[in-house]
């Protein structure tokens, strides 16, 4: 790999399941391009889904990588120059980090509850569209968003997708992949009990640890550039 800095991959398993053959095998290429470029393997555990969290999961992550020889540089046993390594410990800058998306236009308040969605969801469905947010909320003035939040109306943070143009990445394996912004949903970043999606807190876990490089399974490449936008939005490198 040609890039000068210092490679820094991760493992970011969620216990929401006890530890298979293709976690494995993500951890095994995680490490192997860490150690190949004299780099730093680090362990992170991703615990935000309380609902369903395995009671064991997480030690049975330990003993499989130890099992299998893949010694991790930082972790939450080991600590490091970056922790904590358990994402539900690190809760505190999450919600800083999209205000900071608001204020520079890239993310925005939405007030819509669950009945509105699901009833948007329906039509969209009746009429053979994808299910995709249709930014109701995203064009409401200062004042009107104020208004709502003195009210005390609960409110998810949405990222602000470009309507227009298209975004393009590299993957090792697939190449450049371009998309087009139109197609892109205004996700959710910050939910209404005020905790990060796994989407937003995995970017910004990512950036404040310094990772330079990262392993998905191929089910992520739709979330990828949704993850780039955000890394641009915040003007931080793009591993």
């Amino acid at each position: 790999m040609s890039d000068t800095k210092r490679v820094r991959t991760r493992f970011a398993p969620s216990p929401t399941g006890y530890m298979h053959i293709g976690n494995l095998r993500t951890a095994l290429y995680t490490y192997l391009i860490a150690k190949k470029n004299n780099g730093d393997f680090i362990l992170r555990i991703e615990d935000t889904d309380r609902e369903r969290y395995v009671e064991g999961a997480v030690d049975v992550i330990y003993d499989t990588l130890r099992m299998t020889g893949l010694k991790w540089d930082e972790g939450p046993d080991i600590g490091g120059p970056v922790g904590p390594y358990v994402q539900s410990e690190r809760m505190g800058m999450f919600k800083d980090y999209a205000l900071k998306l608001v204020e520079s236009g890239h993310a925005y308040y939405c007030f819509c509850d669950k009945d509105r969605l699901d009833e948007l969801k329906k039509i969209q469905e009746a009429s053979h569209i994808a299910p995709m947010y249709d930014r109701h909320c995203r064009n409401l003035s200062k004042e009107e968003v104020q208004e709502k939040l003195d009210a005390g109306i609960p409110y998810v943070i949405r990222q602000k997708m470009p309507l227009e143009g298209t975004t393009t990445f590299h993957d090792e394996v697939y190449g450049d992949i371009t998309v087009e912004n139109s197609t892109l949903d205004d996700q959710i970043l910050i939910k209404t009990d005020g905790m990060p999606t796994y989407n937003f807190a995995n970017v910004v876990d990512d950036h404040t640890m310094g990772i330079t490089h990262v392993v998905r399974g191929n089910e992520y490449l739709s979330s990828t550039p949704k993850y780039n936008l955000l890394y641009e939005a915040f003007g931080w490198d793009i591993p």
